[in-house]
């Protein structure tokens, strides 16, 4: 592994006006891939590009990348036909590596399973996936943009305090409800919202409960990340319990277009001006549902 690393660390250091082509980089991790066009590079391949078009949605994967199938079983024998210079993968399908490292230079870059907290993590992963590519300026860009996002959102939601949900449906009755260790974590420590969740969360900063937990703070609005799983949509209709939470009822419930919550800097600036934009269409609770209303 270290010969392959160390040749892919050659390659990807080449001058770019030393006339070599550029590196044919394949992502097996959205993330990456993300992160990848985000910079100006064009990846040579991305795995399952049709949910990626679906969960991810932008930016958007370019018409000459290749699709390498499932993120977590890459098609080996495409790979084998022509295999690119290097495969960026993740510490989630490491299980994968010893059998792609038979075919070209593997390199595992991550955002998540690291020692720091994820807005940091996600920035060493950036600059990672730049030095790689060799698109420093590029990643220092994209890094300062982000930061005056934030600052920006910080601004737009000051004074934003209600208590808010914000969920992703994994089907009719359970959602992935998100706190610390993530995007969304990272949002709420740097704006006046207030996380309604404050419950336990997994290595991805989320909770998978029951839809009727949302109730437990009668006061919450709802953020709902799009897509819905197939199916969800028209279930919720006659969900009894959805249709019956404060939140529904009051319609104090906001629907965002499709953002990776595991993402990089452009999925966390995307979800930044998203819950800007829905803040002003949230209307505040009954007083009579507020926390310690008579």
């Amino acid at each position: 592994m270290t010969v392959l690393l160390g040749l892919a660390t050659a390659l990807a250091s080449t001058p770019a006006n030393a006339g070599s082509p550029p590196l044919r980089i394949a992502a097996a991790n959205w993330t990456v891939a993300e992160t990848l066009i985000a910079l100006g590079v064009v990846p040579y391949a991305v795995s399952d590009i049709p949910n990626y078009n679906a969960w991810v949605k932008a930016p958007p994967i370019p018409d000459s990348t290749l699709d390498i199938g499932l993120r977590n079983e890459p098609n080996l024998e495409l790979l084998a036909q022509n295999p690119p210079d290097l495969l960026l993968t993740s510490a989630l399908f490491s299980r994968d590596n010893a059998r792609l490292e038979r075919l070209m230079p593997v390199r595992m870059i991550d955002n998540f399973y690291t020692d720091a907290p994820f807005y940091e993590a996600t920035l060493a992963m950036t600059r990672k996936i730049a030095q790689l590519t060799d698109r420093e300026p590029q990643a220092e860009a994209l890094i300062a943009e982000t930061d005056q996002v934030l600052e920006e959102t910080a601004r737009a939601l000051q004074g934003f305090k209600a208590p808010l949900y914000i969920v992703q449906f994994s089907d009719a009755q359970h959602v992935r409800v998100f706190g610390h260790g993530n995007m969304v974590g990272t949002l709420f420590s740097r704006t006046d919202l207030t996380n309604a969740w404050t419950g336990p969360t997994n290595a991805w900063g989320y909770a998978s409960i029951p839809i009727d937990r949302l109730a437990e703070r009668p006061d919450a609005r709802i953020v709902v990340i799009e897509p819905y799983p197939r199916g969800v949509g028209e279930a919720l209709k006659d969900n009894r319990i959805w249709q019956h939470l404060p939140a529904v009822r009051e319609g104090r419930v906001s629907f965002i277009e499709p953002i990776w919550p595991y993402g990089g800097l452009t999925s966390l600036q995307r979800l930044a001006r998203s819950l800007v934009a829905v803040s002003d269409r949230i209307p505040p609770a009954d007083p009579a549902t507020e926390e310690g209303a008579p």
